[in-house]
């Protein structure tokens, strides 16, 4: 596989998390890897009053080279924790997706297997205006050309949104590579039993269950397995 592009059910799911895990894994099987998040919102500043792309950097740490210059890790920094686009919009700042796309052929020619995160979910307004019309998240991806992999929500309502996330790359012809399911919240009931065998039935790829906080163990174990499912 020469690539991934991930995506989410719904923000803060741990879609940077399970990602960052999923490249560590495979690194240590011997892979280049590098590591993109092209547009990040909600980074808070330091003293200097530069953003701080939290996602991208903890991307970048995983990856095959944790000291690349963060501008070919990320091109857009943004302050308020919006979609990408309505952020951009309302600090009047205008978003180029060649140039996010730029960035993920660049970091092709230096890589084995490239992993792009996206922002939010799907339908997510990733640039444009509204005025204009919106660029989403999924036309990126199309544009990008890598398998989708999903991670959503493993807790009650994640059947309606996985299924409505993976029928709408269906629809597109965007092949999904698989689903995870992270308690991202650690506070899932009865439902985490069933929400794996429930969306197995209507025909998706469940690539994995993951525990609360299992991207913070010491174990790649989950994270190997899911690469083993999608190499």
């Amino acid at each position: 596989m020469r690539g991934l592009f991930i995506t989410g059910t719904d923000t803060g799911i741990g879609k940077t998390t399970v990602g960052a895990a999923l490249v560590r894994a495979v690194v240590a099987s011997g892979v280049r890897v590098r590591a993109l998040k092209p547009i990040e919102s909600g980074c808070e500043t330091d003293a200097a009053g530069e953003f701080i792309p939290a996602d991208a950097l903890k991307l970048r740490a995983a990856s095959s080279v944790p000291d690349a210059p963060l501008s070919e890790i990320i091109r857009y920094r943004l302050a308020e924790p919006l979609a990408p686009a309505v952020a951009a919009e309302r600090a009047n700042e205008e978003l180029n997706v060649d140039e996010c796309l730029a960035l993920v052929r660049r970091a092709q020619a230096d890589a084995e297997v490239v992993t792009v995160e996206g922002a939010g979910g799907l339908l997510v307004p990733f640039a444009g205006t509204a005025a204009g019309g919106y660029v989403t998240v999924a036309d990126f991806a199309a544009r990008v050309g890598f398998p989708v992999l999903v991670i959503a929500r493993a807790r009650l309502g994640t059947i309606n949104h996985t299924l409505l996330t993976v029928r709408e790359l269906e629809r597109r012809n965007l092949t999904c590579a698989g689903v995870v399911l992270n308690d991202a919240d650690g506070d899932a009931g009865t439902e985490i039993q069933t929400n794996a065998e429930v969306l197995r039935s209507f025909g998706v790829k469940v690539l994995a269950e993951l525990p609360y906080d299992v991207s913070g163990s010491v174990s790649l174990e989950p994270f190997f397995q899911i690469w083993k499912s999608l190499s």
